[in-house]
C-alpha cells in the first residue's frame, strides 16, 4: 500500500482540488466506465447521479437506488438508462457527504426527512453493498471522506493506496482510498 501526503487548498468540489483530480485520472483515466453516484457538479465519470436535482447531472435518484439499477441482471435494466454489460464497470468513485450533519443540511435543503444513519442517500452500507455487486475482479473504488474506511476487506477489496490532502488551519484533511476489487 502506497500512503502519501500533500497539501492543497480545499474546495467543496472534490475533483476541484488539484492533486485528488490527479489521482482519479491516475486510476480512472478519461473516466469512460466508471460510475459516480454522488457527482455533485462533476462531469468525470461516465455514469452519473445526483440526488440534488439542480445538480445538471443524468439522473437524480437516492445512491443506493441508482446502483441498483446499473447492477440489476448484472445490466442497466431500464430503458431510460439505456443497456450496459456489467463488465464494462471498471469502477466507481464513491464520494458523499463527509458527515452526517453534511448529509442533514444537504438534503434537508431539498426537502428531505433525514433519518440518522438510515439517510435519503439509502444509508451508506447499502451503498457500498451496491457498489460491491457492481464493481468486477481487478475494477478499483475511490471512496473520499474524513476516514479511510472504504469498502473494505469484507466486501472483497484491498487498500492499494491512500492519499491524505491537508487542507492547512483548522479544516480537516481530505483522504482518498483506493481500492481494488480481489
Amino acid at each position: 500500500m502506497t500512503i502519501n501526503r500533500v497539501w492543497s487548498m480545499p474546495n467543496k468540489w472534490t475533483f476541484k482540488i488539484p492533486p485528488i483530480m490527479n489521482l482519479v485520472h491516475k486510476y480512472a483515466g478519461d473516466g469512460k466506465g466508471w460510475v459516480d453516484p454522488f457527482a455533485g457538479c462533476s462531469e468525470f465519470a461516465e455514469r452519473r447521479n445526483d440526488l440534488n436535482p439542480l445538480m445538471q447531472q443524468p439522473y437524480h435518484m437516492e445512491a443506493a437506488d441508482f446502483l441498483k439499477e446499473l447492477g440489476r441482471c448484472g445490466y442497466y435494466c431500464d430503458e431510460s438508462i439505456g443497456h450496459v454489460d456489467h463488465k464494462e464497470i471498471l469502477g466507481v468513485i464513491f464520494d458523499p457527504p463527509y458527515s452526517l450533519t453534511q448529509v442533514s443540511r444537504s438534503y434537508e435543503e431539498m426537502g428531505y426527512k433525514f433519518k440518522g444513519k438510515e439517510d435519503p442517500t439509502g444509508g451508506f452500507t447499502k451503498v457500498r453493498d451496491e457498489i460491491a455487486r457492481l464493481v468486477p475482479i481487478g475494477g478499483h473504488v475511490i471512496s473520499f471522506g474524513w476516514n479511510t474506511v472504504g469498502m473494505g476487506k469484507g466486501r472483497g477489496f484491498e487498500i492499494t493506496e491512500i492519499l491524505i490532502v491537508c487542507h492547512g488551519g483548522n479544516r480537516n484533511d481530505t483522504l482518498c482510498t483506493v481500492e481494488k476489487r480481489i
